[in-house]
């Protein structure tokens, strides 16, 4: 279904000029996401400290003010939906201070221009685990992926869905894919617009700001790009 290139594309051309490709995002430019969360002096920039590679990576940080457990901040980008329906959804996450992380999220809502469906991949690294979002919006672990991590390790996360079926073809985690072949994703409901939307939070275990840090971020239909 996916494809690294399309072949016609000029040679001067880059990936970000294909059709099939939704967002490519290095964070060496403007921050245009949509946030969200608990609010008050949350953080969401641009910084170089949080960069895996070049000059800055994407930095998340819930607020410190009457911080919480529970507190969440959250950037959202819509995009279109892809034309064959395969939408792979990859970014480097990492967090300079696991102990402070309940879950970091990665996931995409699909509105069909009829019903409203979300995928999404949590991992929690103080249990440890990594789960996958069911039908009825509850949670379900990955036994491979049950494994810790260390504080500043950007790890890759990648979700494979497929848009026309409305199910998860694949999840990825630090290297271990756990294929997931008819699935269904979570119906929200009733919708009326038609869009996809990146999903990418991170939540507080406990009365402490949680902070990740995020880099080469990827929305698109090329799977081995």
């Amino acid at each position: 279904m996916g494809q690294d290139h399309f072949p016609n594309l000029p040679v001067g051309d880059g990936m970000g000029f294909s059709r099939g490709v939704m967002l490519l995002d290095d964070c060496e430019g403007t921050f245009t996401y949509i946030v969200g969360g608990t609010g008050g002096d949350d953080v969401h920039e641009y910084l170089a400290a949080a960069a895996f590679t070049g000059t800055n990576g994407l930095h998340l940080k819930t607020r410190t003010t009457a911080a919480a457990a529970g507190d969440i901040v959250t950037i959202y980008k819509y995009h279109s939906i892809p034309e064959s329906g395969l939408l792979v959804i990859r970014a480097r996450l990492a967090s300079p201070d696991l102990t402070k992380v309940k879950s970091i999220q990665l996931g995409s809502v699909i509105n069909s221009g009829a019903e409203t469906y979300q995928a999404l991949l949590k991992h929690s690294p103080n249990t440890p685990k990594t789960e996958y979002q069911t039908t009825a919006a509850a949670f379900v672990a990955i036994a491979t992926m049950a494994l810790p991590t260390v504080a500043s390790a950007f790890i890759d996360f990648e979700l494979v869905i497929d848009c026309l079926a409305k199910q998860y073809i694949s999840v990825t985690w630090n290297g271990i894919r756990a294929k997931l072949p008819g699935i269904p994703l979570w119906d929200v409901g009733a919708a009326v617009a038609r869009y996809g939307c990146l999903i990418l939070s991170v939540e507080a275990i406990g009365a402490a700001a949680a902070e990740i840090y995020a880099d080469n971020l990827y929305i698109g239909e090329h799977l081995e790009s």
